[in-house]
């Protein structure tokens, strides 16, 4: 605390730092870019293959829902819908 000319005790305010103050006052290492490995890529490129569309799952659970119909079982498009997408996630695994 700093003395003031009016007789009352003051406190400096902080000092703001500088972006650049503030970069050369740390050095931080720049982390190195990760280049993705073949395996990495294989599992990224599988899962993206794996992943179907919606115009794939709407047409399957278009089916589904007629097959549900012509047999009078219970369910929903909802149930349809989650159906297809199994289906054609297994299907894609093979």
């Amino acid at each position: 605390m700093l003395p003031s000319t009016n007789g009352k005790t003051t406190t400096p305010a902080p000092k703001k730092k500088t972006r650049a103050a503030s970069g050369s006052a740390k050095s931080k290492k720049s982390p190195a870019t990760k280049t993705p490995s073949a395996k990495q890529s294989q599992a990224t490129g599988a899962k993206a293959a794996a992943e179907p569309t919606d115009e794939q799952i709407r047409l399957r659970a278009y089916f589904l829902a007629e097959r549900r119909h012509k047999l009078s079982l219970p369910g929903d498009s909802n149930h349809d819908w989650i159906e297809a997408r199994r289906q054609l996630i297994e299907e894609a695994k093979r």
